[in-house]
């Protein structure tokens, strides 16, 4: 006997010019979210201003159907400068979805009054106060890496010259 889907999830992006692209229908929000993050490593390649991931209830009527998950805005990421850095201000996190980026901002899972940041390619991280103090630390990093002239695709002697550069600054 198969299983009565009870609910679909539905991951969605917004272009600039207002028009949404719908990224499917899933009995999972698993899938969804999948699908959803797969779509945005590509962000950079199209002028998307928001993303979301919304529940339908089935055979439901109006509003009370509709419940939306998550809305991420799309921002230019702090460290790479590439327009992937995508933002939930709901849940308090940010992740850039750039290929060789990933720096990434969240609520501390034990504080709740710290914010933490960070970049994976150098094992970058900072703790602030703020999120706005969160953004300006990835703004710093982004700015000494074009100082270094570290700029798009990072590779493995990239990631050395970068890791090199950052213990010579803090000494």
């Amino acid at each position: 006997m198969v299983e009565e889907v009870q609910r679909v999830f539905v991951p969605s992006v917004t272009e600039e010019d207002g028009g949404t692209i719908g990224l499917g229908c899933f009995s999972s929000e698993k899938v969804a979210w999948e699908v959803l993050r797969t779509f945005l490593k590509r962000s950079e390649e199209m002028l998307l201003t928001s993303s979301s991931v919304v529940v339908w209830d089935i055979d439901r009527i109006g509003q009370e159907a509709m419940t939306v998950l998550a809305t991420m805005d799309c921002k230019d990421c702090p460290v790479c400068s590439r327009r992937t850095f995508w933002v939930d201000l709901e849940h308090f996190s940010a992740l850039c979805h750039g290929s060789a980026c990933s720096a990434w901002i969240e609520e501390n899972t034990i504080d709740p009054e710290i914010i933490d940041c960070g970049w994976p390619t150098i094992r970058f991280l900072k703790q602030t106060k703020s999120i706005e103090e969160a953004v300006k630390e990835l703004y710093k990093l982004g700015d000494r890496l074009k100082a270094a002239g570290v700029t798009e695709q990072v590779s493995g002697s990239a990631e050395q010259m970068m890791k090199d550069h950052f213990q010579q600054s803090e000494d």
